[in-house]
């Protein structure tokens, strides 16, 4: 029963095993994007924006959930963390890594207008603080996320964020735990300029996807540990969000580079290889396991196909992506362009 419920979504998934309780169907009429919003990098956001978002992002962290059906979710913010684990092995060393993560943002966005945030949603541009982590402006204990964790589990003690609770996690299980993370500056020298610059320089997509994702993607985590450096429930930290809209800006400078093609170009698959798992980790699912767990039967029962929109372990501009009815699904083509119309943003 244990080895079908790890290989379930990588191998059953083509055959209808998996598939997702009813969401919102893909609605996604064509839209135009006249007025992007601006995602500024922390650094250069407004004390009363920050105070803005910060208090939305803790109204989301504190108002009981509501679709029902998420296992373990307590929260809202839950059910949003819930989605990452649910979508872990479909989301990383895949194609699908990076227009699902700009998607996820959207979900973010979504939860943060429910709680009134009229704002824009803001990034961290790591190249300032690479090698000093510690010393940024996002760990501001007042304007900022709070700073790293102390005692035994690393428990956030400071800032807006302190002493609260996520029920998500670790890996696949729901157990509730502090919110969590480990700055270490040495690390953080891994997002510094030269390195965004050789993670955009890819000629075609699976370079870049695999210089974006091995690069400052993974080094970014490392220096911070967010939920013990926990892959399937790391966003239960707020700087999730940051540090993904980051990579997601490298992503987006290196489509900028030649539009015409990149605004169309994915590839990869659509679930993880279970022979290899995650990229950064040896042995495959089975050996990283040990680690996090496999998914449960109540996690398998809500996960949606891979292969939903390709109609094979392929990744095209069809594929479906889903947050299980906080938002209406949509297709990796809805966000391949970020002012496309189904997005409307810019960097700034």
């Amino acid at each position: 029963m244990t080895k079908l419920l790890l290989r379930l979504l990588a191998v059953f998934a083509a055959v209808g095993l998996v598939a997702a309780l009813p969401a919102a169907e893909v609605d996604t009429p064509a839209q135009t994007c006249t007025t992007p919003s601006k995602r500024r990098s922390w650094h250069d956001v407004s004390e009363t924006d920050k105070k803005a978002y910060l208090t939305a992002v803790r109204c989301v962290m504190t108002s009981p959930q509501k679709l029902n059906r998420l296992p373990g979710a307590k929260t809202r913010w839950d059910e949003l963390v819930s989605l990452h684990q649910i979508h872990a092995l479909q989301i990383h060393t895949t194609g699908q890594f990076l227009p699902y993560h700009r998607y996820y943002i959207k979900t973010l966005e979504f939860l943060l207008q429910e709680c009134g945030f009229k704002g824009d949603i803001p990034y961290w541009n790591e190249t300032r603080d690479a090698g000093k982590f510690s010393k940024s402006p996002v760990f501001d204990p007042v304007l900022g996320f709070g700073g790293s964790g102390k005692g035994g589990q690393n428990c956030v003690t400071d800032g807006p964020f302190a002493n609260l609770t996520i029920n998500i996690g670790p890996g696949f299980k729901s157990e509730p735990r502090c919110l969590n993370r480990r700055i270490t500056d040495a690390l953080s020298g891994g997002t510094g300029q030269s390195y965004y610059n050789t993670a955009i320089s890819g000629a075609k997509y699976p370079q870049a996807l695999d210089a974006i994702y091995s690069g400052p993607h993974l080094i970014g985590h490392m220096a911070l540990a967010m939920m013990n450096g926990d892959s399937i429930t790391s966003s239960g930290d707020p700087v999730f969000f940051l540090h993904h809209g980051y990579v997601d800006k490298m992503w987006w400078d290196w489509q900028s580079k030649d539009k015409t093609v990149r605004l169309k170009e994915i590839s990869g698959l659509n679930a993880q290889d279970p022979a290899v798992g995650f990229s950064e980790f040896s042995g495959g699912m089975e050996a990283e396991s040990a680690m996090w767990g496999k998914p449960t039967a109540a996690i398998l029962a809500v996960t949606p196909n891979p292969q939903s929109g390709d109609g094979g372990p392929t990744l095209t501009l069809g594929h479906i992506m889903s947050s299980l009815g906080i938002i209406p699904n949509a297709t990796v083509a809805d966000v391949m362009d970020i002012k496309g119309g189904y997005l409307c943003y810019e960097y700034v």
